[in-house]
């Protein structure tokens, strides 16, 4: 089976998007960078923004929905508060939805945004979860992204890191509440209880520049996994990059 084609173009505080190629066609998560930076990379893929269906936004914050108007003629989907969403197109948690033949379940997260979504995506029998800005996963989430194909899952801060920078105290405080960003050490552990042999990649994602780093956020997913018996020796891990694209499309498993 042909391994489902997808890239995250950005992942961080200073901009999110990924995208799914559905026959030719792609499915956009999140459009928070700005319209020059996603055209050039859609241009180094070999598409364009022509070739954008549709675009599933996962909340309002801007490193989210930056170039979110640029796009009012293709369809978004997303939560009850995004206003560039028509009525018919807002979604609801847990039901499933049919857009540019995927099943799309949105899943939601808890962080200080109101409405806000990862998502389950199956296309051909594969599944892909796309899950960053949570301060936790609930025990029912589990039970829709376990055995995913692929993850796309925050691993945003190490706590002793962002304790140390002179961010104030009262972000600190939210991130690590129950609203803001998941830590290495929570995200690793909830993915060393989700992953099975069905599992392929593993993409973390929304990584701290300042509180958390490419090797920490690695490092903490071996240690934690390993600790749980997980084996990842048949698994891609990659940390996505906030400027460079995120490309495991050619990795064989």
């Amino acid at each position: 089976m042909m391994k489902m084609k997808y890239y995250v173009l950005a992942s961080g505080s200073k901009g999110n998007c990924a995208i799914i190629d559905i026959n030719g066609k792609l499915l956009v998560i999140d459009v928070g960078i700005t319209v020059s930076e996603l055209e050039s990379k859609l241009d180094d893929l070999g598409y364009s923004c022509d070739d954008i269906e549709a675009i599933l936004i996962t909340h309002d914050h801007n490193d989210h929905i930056k170039s979110i108007n640029h796009f009012e003629n293709k369809k978004i989907y997303g939560g009850s508060i995004i206003y560039n969403v028509r009525k018919e197109n807002k979604l609801e948690a847990f039901k499933e939805y049919n857009i540019l033949d995927c099943k799309i379940v949105p899943l939601p997260l808890s962080h200080d945004s109101g409405t806000c979504f990862g998502y389950r995506i199956e296309y051909s029998e594969e599944v892909l979860v796309y899950i960053t800005d949570t301060g936790y996963i609930s025990s029912k989430i589990v039970s829709y992204i376990f055995g995913a194909n692929y993850y796309i899952f925050e691993s945003n801060h190490n706590v002793r890191m962002l304790m140390n920078t002179k961010r104030p105290m009262y972000l600190k405080q939210r991130i690590v509440s129950d609203v803001g960003h998941m830590s290495n050490e929570d995200a690793s552990f909830v993915l060393s209880k989700i992953i099975t042999n069905e599992t392929k990649d593993v993409i973390l994602a929304h990584v701290s520049q300042e509180a958390n780093s490419k090797e920490v956020a690695l490092e903490t997913f071996y240690k934690v996994c390993k600790k749980n018996n997980v084996d990842l020796s048949n698994i891609n891990v990659k940390v996505a990059d906030q400027y460079e694209i995120t490309d495991l499309n050619f990795v064989e498993v």
